[in-house]
């Protein structure tokens, strides 16, 4: 009975990833983020919405089926593919952040 509840717990909540996966994919905005942000979208922020619904769709497929075999593998290398698309966003915004300071710090030696 416990794991029934454990079950439909970690499907709402893959569920609520998954509609947060769609929203990031399709709409594109950050809603952690202010809204004084510009209205173009970063490619890197679709990637993010891609890999959640690659990551939490597996995983409701996989606790509502309970796959064996070659099945359970697939769904897996789906889970380590939207890993990895984390990994890359997560490099990209390290990156545009270290841009972004470069060039405050370009511009305030310029202004001097």
């Amino acid at each position: 009975m416990a794991t029934t509840y454990i079950q439909v717990i970690s499907l709402g909540l893959a569920s609520l990833a998954l509609v947060m996966g769609a929203y990031l994919l399709i709409i594109g905005k950050r809603p952690w983020r202010g809204g004084g942000e510009r209205a173009e979208v970063a490619p890197r922020v679709r990637l993010l919405g891609l890999s959640y619904i690659l990551v939490f769709g597996s995983a409701m497929v996989q606790v509502i089926t309970q796959p064996t075999g070659v099945e359970a593998e697939a769904l897996g290398g789906l889970m380590v593919l939207g890993g990895l698309i984390v990994i890359v966003v997560v490099y990209l915004e390290a990156r545009a952040g270290r841009l972004a300071s470069h060039e405050d710090r370009l511009d305030s030696r310029l202004r001097d």
